[in-house]
């Protein structure tokens, strides 16, 4: 994406105001688009201070190309805010999609200057391949790094996080680096007819029950010596829990039918959408086998905390589907996508990839009118006049973030609740579950997307 293009002389921009609760006290502007060749300069702003941004020699932020005026606008601080003001551009200054004058700008916008694209962060780093399919920016590295340290214990795992932002590959990742000597072996609890869950868990002997022709191993002894995801652990009947716990505490299997258990080595994993804790309160979970599960926990953040790790993976996932071949973006293309609320997560950006692979594989640069109307118009967040209220704040909400998400899934769906609860990836259990306690009014959704009941 650098080829040669205009190319950036600062990177990132560190901007340092008052004291606020309402922001960090240090935030950044961290280059997306077109990638940055220089080191980082770090350049404080404070109440007395400002900084141009354009193509002069003087500006404190300069830029180069012919989309930047030669003073093209100012970052400065107005009391509690920081301020980006455009200097009448040709090109014009952006702030999470809309053309501005002057806009406060926080945590997680997106800025545009020209063809510019710079991103307000609290992190800074790059995003980097760190295992395969694995690509971790800042955020996401600080999250991993517990991980990373006891790679090579036993210590259970918890892994928590919506719907789509890597759970699998993840527990993949710390297997590798553990270098355990048996396979990583996966199953998705909420899958498991309950009848079936405890010999498909543990295994059983031929004749142990109706059906069974032949001995099963079972998924646990099937990953001996190696490391067992368990997904949607919470999902497990309470009946299967209590076992789940035995076999974790006297680390042995008894398979159905079998005379005596049959002693274990795996390092257990579980995945989640939810929080255990919450679903402990809720009796769901017991509270003994999350004691018994909770080594570590790691949540891993949504795709809409790291934005700047967007176009890097959209990227990688376009350079394996076209044989390294993949095209190159424009501005608008990028700020679209950046600023782009991501329900689904990472999901969503490899679907995003096999739709564009498909459709415009053959083009050399791809545009924001190529992307679907879902993505073209929606934006997570619209400017604001300096000093003003957001007119439409970042996922400010105090439901669950899966409820959203399958709102979505049943739009998207025509208010099928089984392709909606596919497109998640969680069963149709959870998602009747995720609707108690609201209002879903499935007819009206078939009605608003001409589905017929």
């Amino acid at each position: 994406m650098s080829g040669s293009g205009p190319q950036h002389t600062t990177m990132p921009l560190s901007i340092h105001g008052k004291p606020s609760s309402s922001r960090s006290e240090s935030l950044a502007i961290a280059w997306l688009f077109p990638r940055p060749a220089d080191s980082e300069v770090l350049l404080n702003l404070d109440s007395d201070d400002e900084h141009i941004v354009g193509r002069d020699d003087e500006c404190s932020v300069k830029l180069a190309g012919p989309d930047i005026s030669r003073r093209h606008a100012r970052l400065h601080c107005e009391g509690s805010d920081i301020v980006v003001t455009d200097l009448g551009s040709r090109n014009g200054t952006f702030v999470n999609g809309s053309r501005i004058k002057s806009a406060s700008i926080g945590l997680h916008d997106v800025v545009r200057f020209g063809a510019h694209v710079a991103l307000v962060t609290d992190q800074i780093g790059l995003t980097e391949e760190i295992g395969p399919g694995l690509l971790a920016g800042p955020l996401m590295l600080a999250r991993l790094s517990p991980l990373m340290r006891a790679a090579s214990s036993d210590l259970p795992v918890i892994l928590e996080g919506e719907t789509g932002t890597g759970k699998e590959v993840v527990a993949r990742w710390l297997h590798n680096l553990s270098g355990r000597s048996g396979t990583f072996s996966a199953i998705n609890c909420a899958a498991l007819p309950e009848s079936l869950a405890e010999s498909e868990l543990f295994g059983h002997c031929r004749g142990a029950f109706t059906g069974a022709t032949r001995d099963s191993a079972g998924v646990f002894r099937g990953a001996e010596g190696g490391t067992l995801l368990l997904d949607e652990v919470s999902d497990l009947p309470l009946t299967i829990q209590a076992k789940l716990l035995r076999v974790l505490e006297q680390r042995e299997v008894h398979p159905l039918g079998a005379a005596k258990p049959v002693a274990i080595d795996v390092r257990i994993v579980v995945a989640t959408q939810e929080s255990l804790t919450n679903t402990v309160n809720q009796k769901r979970f017991r509270q003994d086998l999350l004691a018994r599960l909770n080594g570590i926990t790691v949540k891993l953040p949504p795709l809409r905390n790291r934005r700047q790790d967007v176009l890097p993976l959209l990227s990688h996932v376009l350079a394996k589907l076209t044989s390294g071949r993949a095209p190159t973006f424009n501005a608008d293309f990028v700020e679209r996508l950046c600023a782009y609320d991501w329900p689904f997560n990472v999901r969503e950006v490899v679907l995003l990839a096999r739709r564009l692979s498909a459709l415009h594989g053959a083009d050399t640069c791809l545009r924001a009118d190529q992307l679907t109307a879902y993505f073209s118009g929606t934006f997570a967040k619209s400017p604001k006049e300096p000093g003003g209220p957001l007119t439409a704040p970042l996922r400010i909400s105090t439901e669950p973030i899966e409820f959203p998400a399958l709102i979505a899934a049943l739009r998207a769906s025509q208010g099928n609740i089984a392709q909606a609860s596919a497109m998640l990836g969680i069963s149709r259990q959870r998602a009747y579950r995720l609707m108690q306690g609201h209002s879903v009014d499935l007819d009206a959704l078939r009605k608003q997307t001409g589905a017929q009941p």
